[in-house]
């Protein structure tokens, strides 16, 4: 069986298009994962939606998905088998509907590699094919052919919201209507992005991580150090659950880091970090450990090209509950002074 690296190519990508890498995809049936956390931030898929659509991309939201189950994983509720088969049951019904798979979240993109790591090993792929046999079972046989089989490999790629946004920014530049108007950014990559070596070499580990940063200053904003930068959001998946001051102290940690350099936001590729790092609750509970109230905001890297593109603000930046300082941040990038 070859369980083939379904992480796209990026640098292939850029030796055949070097003039403009948006060529590749035109032509190519593009699906966006729906990651878990995206309903509490709707602008994070409308605004990824609205670009492709914009640069003339075929776009559609990914059907008959589930979650791709990694917080269960990393919170031991299930075992690698039973991670594996949730991710090949995903990947099946993907595979059928599109050639390249964008993800918004570190989380999905990663568990969606890390299910076919782990299938490498024989014993798991045994009882990940007998899971999958017991769901075909329940659910009265296969709707087309090898609907609960392990894929071998499939035509489908799989890339990261960043590294796609990043590898067409030229091309970015021509659909936006407004630019950051040199406000201080602060950029959050969070772990899943930066540990992901799997798809990477050991020399691309190890170089400065400078995506965001080139983005920030692409779109006419200025880039802030902070010294907290590679720190995790506070997530941990078990770890706000087991221990949530010593998580929330890590949120406040970073917030507090990126509010002492005067940035006006922290932008990040992920919904779970914005979620940790942005969750109302959190800042209040952060308030009464630390008697120390933050205001910075946080914001996805997909909301805020919906901003710069000139999207209404209830559909770009979509957050549950009223942000004075997300407010700010609109109005301050899309003000015609």
């Amino acid at each position: 069986m070859v369980l083939n690296n379904l992480a796209i190519n990026i640098k292939k990508i850029e030796q055949e298009y070097p003039d403009n890498p948006l060529e590749f995809f035109k032509g190519k049936r593009l699906c966006l994962f729906k990651a878990c956390l995206e309903k509490y931030f709707p602008g994070v898929r409308f605004g990824m939606r609205n670009l492709l659509e914009a640069l003339g991309l075929e776009v559609t939201v990914c059907k008959n998905q589930s979650c791709c189950s990694g917080t269960f994983f990393q919170r031991n509720l299930i075992t690698r088998a039973q991670f594996a088969a949730i991710n090949e049951r995903n990947l099946n019904e993907i595979n059928k509907q599109s050639d390249i798979l964008l993800v918004s979240c570190n989380g999905c993109y990663n568990s969606l590699l890390r299910g076919r790591d782990f299938l490498k090993a024989p014993e798991v792929r045994e009882k990940t094919q007998r899971i999958l046999d017991e769901l075909e079972k329940k659910m009265g046989g296969e709707q087309y052919p090898g609907q609960y089989k392990i894929l071998e490999n499939p035509k489908l790629r799989i890339m990261h919201d960043l590294d796609f946004i990043y590898l067409i920014r030229n091309e970015i530049l021509r659909v936006l209507k407004y630019d950051l108007k040199g406000l201080k950014v602060a950029s959050h990559y969070g772990c899943h992005y930066l540990n992901l070596e799997r798809d990477r070499n050991m020399e691309t580990y190890l170089r400065d991580k400078t995506k965001l940063e080139e983005l920030i200053t692409l779109f006419g904003g200025i880039p802030v150090d902070y010294s907290e930068k590679e720190s995790c959001c506070g997530w941990g998946a078990s770890q706000i659950v087991i221990h949530p001051e010593d998580a929330l102290r890590i949120t406040y940690k970073k917030l507090k880091s990126a509010e002492n350099v005067n940035a006006c936001f922290l932008l990040m590729p992920c919904p779970t970090c914005l979620y940790t790092l942005s969750k109302p609750e959190f800042r209040d509970q952060m308030y009464e450990i630390t008697d120390d109230k933050l205001e910075i905001a946080t914001i996805h890297l997909n909301e805020l090209i919906a901003i710069l593109r000139g999207c209404e603000e209830e559909q770009c930046v979509s957050l549950r509950r009223s942000s004075p300082r997300i407010h700010y941040i609109y109005e301050t990038i899309t003000s015609e002074e």
